[in-house]
């Protein structure tokens, strides 16, 4: 197996990019991640890694609950069936990064890292290409680390960053597609690191 990585600037761009791979039969819904940085009610983006320390665990699920049925929502028109983007994102869950703040992911990213994780960078081992962003050790190899600077990066400045797990053959389709779609950055990663594609 391998993952496609793709940063879209955008959550509308990333949900649509989902649906069109969605529809070529590219992927299992069960293989894909999503992240990008939480919102608050005005579309601001929250940057302040202390924002949630006043609120209770009740709080944390009314917040991100509000956040996922407006992405949910935002994927039905005039009653039609909700998109695989829109559902993922419909999903959402909090997660805090320490010393960076809020985010909401869904799906492979949110069960790797946890609904309110605080990731590899709180000491916990995570692999695949989460763990190659997200994770807390310094990366020997000067690609991979700039490869996941990259990604950590651009989440944190707010893209979107979509990943997708599927057979290493048909990676760089799935890749190119994302380009197609507008990705910013595509990347692979399989069992050796960062591959070149």
């Amino acid at each position: 197996m391998s993952e496609v990585v793709a940063l879209f600037g955008s959550r509308a761009e990333a949900e649509r990019a989902v649906d069109e791979i969605s529809a070529n039969d590219f992927f299992d819904v069960h293989n894909v991640g999503y992240m990008d940085r939480y919102r608050d009610e005005s579309g601001e983006m929250i940057t302040d890694p202390t924002y949630f320390d006043d609120y209770e665990a009740d709080d944390y699920d009314n917040e991100v609950g509000d956040e996922a049925s407006k992405g949910a929502a935002g994927g039905a028109v005039g009653g039609a069936a909700v998109g695989a983007g829109a559902a993922l994102l419909g999903s959402a869950g909090l997660l805090l990064v320490p010393g960076i703040g809020p985010f909401l992911a869904a799906g492979t990213i949110a069960g790797t890292l946890g609904a309110t994780a605080v990731g590899a960078a709180g000491g916990a081992v995570v692999g695949g290409a989460t763990g190659a962003i997200f994770g807390a050790a310094e990366d020997n190899d000067h690609v991979e680390h700039e490869v996941s600077k990259h990604y950590r990066e651009g989440v944190a400045q707010g893209d979107a960053m979509v990943t997708l797990e599927v057979e290493r053959d048909e990676a760089n389709a799935v890749a190119e597609a994302f380009r197609a779609l507008g990705a910013r950055r595509v990347d692979i990663y399989g069992d050796e690191g960062w591959l070149d594609y």
